[in-house]
């Protein structure tokens, strides 16, 4: 279950996530569904 939420958010909103996860805004390289799973 946590999987496909990490995922979806991941996928959907990578700026927002970078930006908590590191405490400013960064360009996430493309994420490729493979790398994902």
């Amino acid at each position: 279950m946590f999987d496909n939420i990490c995922k979806f958010i991941a996928e959907n909103f990578s700026d927002d996530l970078a930006t908590w996860l590191l405490g400013s805004p960064l360009s996430l390289t493309v994420l490729d569904p493979t790398e994902l799973q």
